[in-house]
């Protein structure tokens, strides 16, 4: 009996579950400090939501309100306390909950039919060396690839019915108040499963003849839901900037950021790895010294400016804006996390994990061809959607391996179920699991 139990999969799903748990506690308790390191300032701002001076820029005096960073993941850290101790257990709730919708996703899109989707698509994000690194640094990458998977699991599980799209319409609100990019992923992701609808013969997961609702009935719901879980930062910012911002004002600087001359020059030109240390510092300071001999005050005001620089340097110099697209590209989807001294990593880990990187940019390379070769193009669209959409942001906006963090669970069902699902064309439909 005990041998038959370690040879199901239901012992070996268990173990993907307690891995993942398991390697992110170990990277916390090797670098605890790390966990209260406010890089990003989300600590700051969940302390002054504390404090009771609203959603400000922390440290201004008065409080400043401020739409700089999205919304949720700030909310969020207000319920820890912004302890180390609290941190940690958001974030491994965060982990449990990705793996296991990630697995359940490709689980669900492949079929049903076997288990090794699941703890392929499972054992890739509990293992990806990106998410391990960020499940100890308060960022956004835990919570962000955490809500991926989970959408990506009720989009597999749906069955085209007013629920269904208000939940998904839910999933995509709360993404949308952790990343802006993710407006990008709605938009690409509705209207290809509006014009891609799944028939019998394209996916193994349908089972009724025809949708609950037309194909363009659901998008709309879906996106109507968004919008409503979006609603109340909007107003907030309606009345505070005189301006319903229903993502943030950080756009305009990160297309600034990606699209300047220093940096066009240091890093894409001038073949520095990556544009970091007193540059970057001395870009920022000048910037910021501009802006105030303009008379440029406020973010709102601020975020205009530094988009429309953007915007004309971009015009002004095409080529050399098609070229760092390329650059960014490739830092996009770099196998190398950094350098030894940046990772704190030895030499033969990173080639390790450069081998493990371009093994899965291979998987789905191969899944890619089988897809396109089944046709099953409306059953892996959720996916595709994700990493198409957020790859085509960041050709533009500023791009590091960072950014990739989010849409790794897409990646990961991708993969699975390109490499292990069954046929696009089963001889008979299989009926939905229900929970």
């Amino acid at each position: 009996m005990p041998g038959r139990f370690l040879l199901s999969s239901r012992w070996w799903w268990l173990s993907v579950l307690g891995l993942a748990v398991v390697l992110r506690w170990g990277v916390m308790l090797a670098r605890p400090e790390q966990l209260t390191t406010d890089r990003d300032l989300y600590l700051g701002i969940a302390t002054e939501l504390r404090a009771g001076h609203g959603y400000s820029t922390p440290g201004s005096e008065p409080p400043t309100p401020t739409a700089f960073r999205p919304p949720l993941y700030p909310l969020l850290l207000v319920l820890t306390g912004g302890s180390r101790t609290g941190i940690a257990v958001l974030h491994l709730g965060l982990a449990l909950a990705m793996v296991w919708a990630t697995g359940r996703a490709a689980e669900r899109q492949a079929g049903g039919g076997s288990p090794f989707p699941r703890l392929l698509a499972g054992g890739i994000v509990a293992l990806d060396p990106l998410l391990l690194l960020y499940s100890g640094q308060p960022m956004t990458e835990p919570l962000c690839s955490g809500l991926t998977a989970v959408l990506l699991w009720r989009m597999a599980a749906s069955e085209s019915t007013p629920r269904d799209a208000m939940i998904e319409g839910l999933i995509w609100g709360l993404c949308l108040l952790a990343r802006p990019t993710y407006a990008a992923a709605l938009g690409l992701c509705v209207v290809g499963r509006v014009l891609l609808r799944p028939s019998k013969a394209a996916s193994p997961v349908i089972s009724e003849p025809s949708p609950t609702i037309p194909g363009l009935s659901y998008g709309l719901l879906v996106v109507v839901t968004a919008l409503v879980v979006v609603s109340p930062w909007a107003i907030r910012n309606g009345v505070v900037f005189g301006k319903p911002i229903m993502t943030t004002t950080h756009g305009g600087y990160t297309l600034w950021l990606a699209n300047n001359p220093v940096y066009y020059a240091e890093v894409v030109e001038g073949g520095d790895p990556a544009w970091n240390g007193e540059s970057l510092h001395r870009w920022q300071r000048e910037t910021q010294a501009e802006m105030g001999r303009l008379g440029i005050q406020g973010e709102v005001a601020q975020d205009r400016w530094q988009s429309a620089r953007a915007r004309q340097f971009i015009a002004d110099h095409p080529w050399r804006f098609v070229r760092a697209g390329l650059y960014r590209a490739a830092i996009f989807w770099a196998i190398f996390p950094g350098r030894s001294a940046e990772t704190g990593l030895p030499q033969p880990m990173l080639w390790i994990i450069a081998g493990g990187y371009a093994a899965l940019w291979v998987g789905g390379i191969v899944a890619l061809g089988r897809i396109a070769i089944q046709r099953s193009w409306a059953v892996n669209w959720p996916a595709c959607s994700l990493i198409l959409s957020f790859f085509l942001v960041h050709l533009v906006y500023w791009t590091d391996v960072r950014m990739r963090a989010p849409i790794m669970p897409a990646v990961a069902v991708w993969v699975a179920v390109g490499l292990c699902g069954g046929s696009a064309k089963p001889s008979r439909p299989v009926a939905p699991h229900r929970e």
